[in-house]
């Protein structure tokens, strides 16, 4: 999950494990968990994964808000994102499932496993996929050589090495017939034909020929689509949202989506118009209203409307979240800003990540903890 730290010091030891969580009401910055652990993800429905060194081998753990254990700490172990309440969870060569308890939910058993999506998660066992529900019972058999997950009641897979679309029951909406193919969103799916790259709908009838080189999801009503060297977004009608042509892009958010043009970013809006003309070093997707972007090798941030609020000044940041982005003037302490720049949580971490459910991992002398955000 991470490269290992140093551990730490006995002294620093001390003095958090004296009072490794701290006051129930809370300022901002203020340490909720001490810094006890050498590697932590973010919190994410209630929980996060941890990370502790024990005679120089890594054991994964499981903790709730409170700092109390859920899981482990235990050695050959990973935890991966939850969704829809479950965890991929690997011990020694084997996959299963851990609920938000920390309790293991489907016992690792499996080869390789995807994420839970519509009740349903792909799983691979003795060379070939198939889905499971979340009791770990097999809903699907396994039977394909790929699989995606389902969305919208379908799941492309690959069967004798082409791919068609299966529902819940695992019976053929679509029989394999194309190339490639990706998930169904917004009633058209991605497939791959000795044309190319076109969209299907599910009758499986072409509403957008076979063009283009490379194809992505819809995401409200638009999709990133590429030809040779340029990459641009189409309607769900097929057409063009304008006659520019990027060399990169990156999918929408709030409105917004990253342009690249001769190795400048800027920014485009759902009409096709540039708002922000590509002129700008480096530039990130948009978020809780604001987007760091990077000049001169310093980091600020503009609004939605493309001004600049916070001038490029911090030598790193993050995107805001919660109200707060976390900063560093100088590349050693970090500390959280406001969003019209104000040091609301002082420069004094070796690491700062964003805050999720109202708390942010932060590192000092090589080992993580979390803070509070009110």
């Amino acid at each position: 999950m991470y490269s290992q730290p140093p551990l730490f010091t006995a002294v620093f030891f001390c003095l958090f494990a004296l009072n490794p969580v701290l006051p129930s009401k809370a300022d901002p910055g203020d340490l909720l968990i001490g810094f006890d652990y050498d590697a932590v993800n973010s919190f994410s429905q209630g929980v996060a994964v941890i990370v502790k060194v024990e005679k120089g081998r890594p054991q994964t753990g499981l903790i709730n808000r409170q700092g109390e254990i859920l899981f482990g700490p235990e050695p050959n172990t990973e935890i991966h994102d939850f969704h829809d309440g479950l965890a991929p969870l690997l011990q020694d060569i084997r996959w299963g499932f851990i609920n938000t308890g920390g309790e293991i939910a489907i016992e690792p058993t499996f080869t390789k496993v995807l994420h839970f999506h519509e009740d349903l998660a792909a799983a691979l066992k003795d060379d070939q996929w198939g889905y499971i529900d979340k009791k770990g019972n097999w809903q699907i058999p396994p039977q394909f050589a790929q699989a995606n997950r389902f969305n919208q009641g379908m799941a492309s897979v690959n069967k004798d090495g082409l791919w068609g679309f299966i529902d819940k029951q695992g019976s053929w909406v679509i029989e394999p017939q194309y190339q490639d193919a990706l998930m169904f969103s917004e009633g058209l799916a991605a497939v791959k034909t000795e044309q190319g790259w076109g969209y299907i709908n599910a009758d499986n009838q072409f509403v957008i020929k076979a063009r283009f080189e490379r194809a992505q999801d819809f995401d409200n009503g638009l999709a990133i689509v590429n030809q040779a060297d340029d990459w641009w977004f189409i309607k769900a009608d097929g057409n063009d949202l304008s006659n520019k042509r990027y060399d990169k892009l990156l999918p929408f958010s709030e409105g917004l989506a990253v342009i690249v043009k001769n190795g400048r970013y800027g920014y485009l809006n759902r009409e096709g118009e540039e708002v922000v003309e590509p002129s700008m070093d480096s530039a990130w997707s948009f978020n809780d209203g604001m987007v760091r972007i990077e000049m001169d090798a310093r980091v600020g941030y503009i609004n939605q409307a493309g001004k600049i609020v916070i001038p490029p000044q911090f030598k790193w940041g993050h995107s805001f979240t919660e109200g707060l982005a976390a900063v560093t003037v100088d590349y050693w302490k970090y500390g959280y800003i406001n969003k019209d720049g104000v040091m609301i949580i002082k420069a004094q971490f070796d690491d700062a990540q964003p805050f999720h459910d109202g708390m942010a991992r932060v590192q000092s002398q090589g080992l993580w903890g979390y803070i509070s955000r009110d």
